[in-house]
């Protein structure tokens, strides 16, 4: 009985033993899958030369109610000459004293495979001394592209998107910047754009990753391997992707895009500060670290510390492991803020700043001395 009772101990303390182990080795995949996130294939690449193009031309703006360009912008008057001109009415720049019409610059952007017939959206923007372009129609315009080629036509009433209330002279109310506006779908492509997806010898072409990142294009090929086949993808930088169309999907590229499309990746962004001192403005990572340091600016201190403690894993024979404890210590004209986490952020840093009233300018001052120390274990970007 007692040998049978002891026999039974071993067994159920090995099946203790092999979930410690499986413990082991599930836990780290399941950190490593909670921390990077998968996303969609078509978020974070775009085909090669799949892109679009910039488009601008040179009009004018009419119907305004005396906000319009003053006799002093020369090129205005002459080109209200060329415009009566075409229509068989002769004029000399000293007759024109028209306020009701604007010499402005139209731009647009013409997408990928766009054909005759498109209507696409176009900007204008005045280029003379005219007050506001509301209540103003753009007169038909030539858009040309970067080859002079004229790839598109626009005409339109305009919508500036606010208002300007009130007598030429004297105090009037403005809403919003209203010498800009746009002519919502008022531009119609006249040639098509020729969008090639595949290089010349229609076997390929290349995904390039919005954000450059060395394991996001490793992992983008392994994902398009082990769905497609061994040997469709391969990274060749931080950036490109080259695919080599597989058999079933030849001369088909559009399909193999839209297979692909759908697909998983785990994208590993890198740790990234962006600021703009002139707006005040911070927006950074949340799993940015930050190394052992002390901070003083002005009346406050914080000092990040690090202590490290000898874990023993239980049931498990494996070797202690070591875990890492860091204090973030924020003191202010006697005020004290205390936080303990596993490892220093700048997230952590920055509550501790925000609780104790700091500016936002002096926080990108911070930011700034600590990348310039070492301590800050990512880049700063500043604007």
């Amino acid at each position: 009985m007692i040998a049978r009772s002891n026999h039974a101990l071993r067994r159920f303390a090995a099946l203790l033993a092999s979930f410690a182990f499986l413990a082991t080795l599930v836990a780290p995949q399941a950190t490593m899958a909670a921390f990077y996130e998968r996303v969609l294939v078509k978020n974070i690449a775009r085909v090669q030369g799949v892109t679009s193009n910039q488009l601008v031309g040179y009009g004018v703006v009419v119907g305004l109610q005396g906000t319009g360009d003053s006799t002093s912008v020369l090129f205005t008057s002459q080109t209200i000459q060329n415009i009566l001109q075409s229509f068989g009415l002769t004029v000399s720049s000293q007759a024109v004293r028209t306020r009701d019409v604007a010499a402005v610059i139209v731009t647009a952007s013409l997408p990928p495979f766009a054909h005759e017939g498109d209507k696409i959206d176009v900007t204008v923007s005045a280029m003379g001394d005219a007050s506001t372009l509301q209540g103003g129609t753009l007169v038909l315009t030539e858009l040309h592209a970067a080859n002079n080629l004229v790839y598109a036509t626009a005409q339109g009433p305009i919508s500036v998107g606010g208002f300007v209330a009130g007598p030429a002279a004297g105090n009037s109310v403005t809403q919003n910047y209203t010498a800009v506006g746009m002519v919502p779908r008022g531009g119609i492509v006249a040639r098509s754009m020729k969008t090639p997806i595949t290089n010349q010898s229609g076997s390929g072409f290349n995904y390039v990753l919005t954000t450059p990142d060395f394991k996001t294009a490793a992992d983008l090929a392994y994902t398009l391997n082990g769905h497609f086949g061994y040997g469709t993808a391969r990274a060749l930088d931080a950036e490109t992707v080259h695919v080599t169309l597989p058999r079933a999907y030849a001369g088909n590229a559009v399909q193999f895009l839209a297979d692909a499309s759908d697909l998983g990746v785990q994208q590993d962004e890198p740790a990234m500060v962006v600021m703009n001192e002139r707006t005040g403005t911070i927006v950074f990572g949340g799993d940015i670290k930050l190394a052992p340091c002390a901070i003083a600016h002005g009346n406050l201190t914080i000092t990040i510390s690090t202590r490290n403690k000898v874990v023993q894993q239980p049931f498990t024979t494996a070797s202690p492991g070591t875990q890492s404890n860091t204090t973030v210590t924020a003191t202010n004209k006697g005020k004290r803020l205390e936080f303990i986490a596993g490892a220093a952020t700048l997230a952590s840093v920055v509550r501790a700043l925000n609780t104790l009233g700091v500016a936002p300018r002096d926080l990108i001052a911070i930011v700034q001395a600590l990348r310039r120390a070492g301590s800050l274990q990512a880049e700063v970007v500043l604007q």
